[in-house]
């Protein structure tokens, strides 16, 4: 998970905040059915209000970004929905807006917190077999009630090493945050005012749905490969 977004999963169950973003581009993911869904990528996201006014530094160990702002989510793909194209014109790479918006988690996988869940049980299971290996080499020391007393005395502690391995696996999160809902969404800032740009069409979002996303994640893709071609060298 994005150390950013650790920040930006505190806001998760928690009432619509506005967040101010700059945007990418337009793709689109598949969920569960293969079914593609219209995405934008949104990058250095933080707090404002209402009036798109920033937002203090929320928590100590939020990221600041050279600009002095305190950012909770360095990137985000976000659902696109019929609130997004109510905006006037198509945007950009580069323009910002900002937006009320909730906060989603969606499972993850990935190699590096499944291995720092295995490494946990490995430590466990290497102490729990010292333990045991221990109560082997001393057991014939033990005899009646005092060997029943020692024999539990090992297992309690092997169980209340497993429950600790347990509880700190379960604090690696397998899930990430992202904003979700997106309403009242304004132009903070068209980078390019050169650029020709189409009006959006909520309409045709509606009728069309992929069709249109399609034809417009293809432009917003070749603004950036003519803006920017060394990203794709």
């Amino acid at each position: 998970m994005s150390n950013q977004r650790v920040i930006l999963a505190d806001y998760y169950g928690y009432k619509a905040q506005f967040y101010h973003a700059t945007f990418d581009h337009l793709s689109h993911s598949k969920n569960d059915t293969a079914e593609k869904k219209p995405v934008a990528l949104l990058k250095n996201i933080y707090l404002v209000d209402a009036n798109d006014k920033r937002k203090s530094n929320i928590r100590q160990d939020t990221y600041i970004d050279k600009s002095g702002r305190a950012i909770i989510a360095d990137h985000c793909w976000v659902p696109l929905n019929k609130e997004w194209f109510k905006l006037p014109f198509e945007l950009l790479q580069g323009d910002e807006i900002y937006f009320l918006a909730d906060v989603d988690q969606y499972p993850i996988t990935r190699s590096d917190l499944i291995q720092k869940r295995k490494e946990i049980w490995q430590q466990a299971k290497q102490l729990n077999n010292s333990l045991y290996s221990a109560w082997q080499g001393s057991k014939h020391n033990y005899h009646g009630a005092q060997y029943s007393s020692m024999y539990e005395q090992m297992r309690a502690h092997i169980q209340s090493n497993n429950d600790m391995a347990r509880q700190q696996a379960e604090n690696i999160s397998m899930v990430d945050y992202t904003l979700t809902n997106l309403k009242s969404i304004k132009v903070a800032h068209y980078k390019d005012r050169k650029a020709k740009r189409l009006r959006y069409n909520v309409n045709q979002f509606l009728k069309s749905g992929y069709r249109y996303t399609g034809f417009l994640a293809g432009r917003s893709f070749r603004y950036i490969q003519r803006n920017n071609p060394s990203v794709f060298n």
